[in-house]
């Protein structure tokens, strides 16, 4: 009599079993989850053959833009894997210009062509160009070379007497008759808080046709989340620990 159980226990055993299992895969993907909050990853611009725009007397790239945040530590002589850095970092950055554009040139010349990447703070964009000398160039021209304004071929910076190395210019040259120019790892650290515009120009208008690749890395005090989102960090933070609780007592009821 005793001997054999209703089929009945068997079964309910079974969706008990995987109502159990059900339940505590479910918290431990929520716990993978939560515990992978302070790993996101960063904030990243991509370029795959990406085109230049005309825009006035310069072909113009925009490489993105962020609020970032002041680093909190000192960034001198540093590695940039620091907490608390914030900073621009350029990886994998290449220029190809056409052939059409590099057969002019033969391997033996030197810095056959040139395209600069800017990075802006929001207030100082109208130092890009010579609007303050009434004129609508983005490059120097020769007539404002021999002014002393600026060097012919380059984009017109005006720069920040509060910040002399602002807004920051790096350029990266074509050499010989090569197609591509590689710009290099490049770090640029950010020690003012602010929102910033990251551009790619160029002057010469036989390198119309340029493409640009690689990626930008953007990185805050905090890591690598977006300064319009870091503000929201502790929010979100408080948010996982209430859903925490509230899935560990759900847990625990059927345990």
């Amino acid at each position: 009599m005793g001997c054999c159980r209703n089929p009945l226990h068997y079964r309910n055993l079974g969706y008990s079993l995987r109502f159990k299992f059900r339940n505590l895969g479910f918290l431990l993907g929520f716990l993978l989850v939560f515990s992978s909050l302070d790993e996101t990853s960063g904030s990243i611009h991509g370029y795959s053959r990406a085109s230049f725009s005309p825009q006035m007397n310069a072909y113009f790239f925009h490489g993105g833009s962020e609020g970032i945040y002041a680093s909190s530590v000192d960034v001198n002589g540093s590695d940039g894997g620091a907490k608390g850095q914030s900073f621009i970092r350029f990886e994998s950055i290449t220029f190809r210009r056409t052939k059409e554009s590099a057969s002019v040139h033969n391997d033996m010349e030197q810095k056959t062509g040139l395209v600069e990447a800017l990075i802006v703070e929001i207030k100082d964009r109208d130092r890009i160009g010579a609007g303050h000398l009434n004129s609508d160039d983005l490059c120097c021209t020769l007539e404002l070379s021999k002014e002393g304004h600026c060097n012919q071929g380059e984009v017109f910076i005006r720069p920040n007497k509060d910040s002399p190395k602002w807004p920051n210019r790096i350029q990266t040259f074509f050499q010989g008759a090569a197609e591509e120019a590689n710009m290099g790892t490049q770090t640029v650290y950010v020690e003012k808080t602010g929102m910033y515009y990251l551009y790619f120009m160029f002057c010469d208008p036989q390198l119309k046709g340029t493409r640009i690749s690689g990626k930008t890395v953007w990185k805050n005090p905090g890591g690598y989340l977006p300064g319009k989102m870091a503000t929201l960090m502790i929010f979100y933070g408080f948010m996982s620990l209430a859903y925490l609780a509230l899935g560990l007592i759900w847990f625990l009821q059927f345990v």
